[in-house]
């Protein structure tokens, strides 16, 4: 399965120490593709895919689309697919994806429909 920023194998390097994160507020709404450099944090809306190192959805958060990341921590809403080194599904998660990882925590509460796939 392809992703318009690459193969799903290939996650992102680490941030770099001079990489600033990337705050989408509660009242944006993202129609398409991101990709960084630095950490992303999503407290808005996103439909479409997002590419960086570290990935948050906050608790306000939602994404319709693909997640790709080293780092992905889960504490609003995904639909659709993540690809993470590192996964961590906090217990506010809502997650109807697909999940392809190395290292996956689920937290009790978090909520969890689709296919669970460990990449070592």
């Amino acid at each position: 399965m392809k992703l318009p920023h690459g193969d799903l194998d290939c996650w992102p390097d680490p941030a770099g120490a001079n990489a600033r994160r990337s705050v989408f507020a509660q009242d944006l709404v993202v129609d398409g593709d991101v990709t960084s450099i630095g950490p992303i944090e999503v407290q808005g809306q996103v439909v479409g895919s997002l590419r960086s190192p570290e990935i948050t959805v906050a608790g306000s958060g939602r994404v319709e689309g693909s997640v790709v990341a080293q780092h992905g921590v889960v504490l609003g809403t995904v639909s659709g697919m993540i690809s993470a080194r590192n996964v961590l599904l906090a217990p506010s998660a809502v997650v109807q994806a697909d999940v392809i990882h190395e290292r996956i925590a689920v937290e009790a509460g978090a909520k969890l429909e689709g296919r669970l796939q460990r990449r070592a």
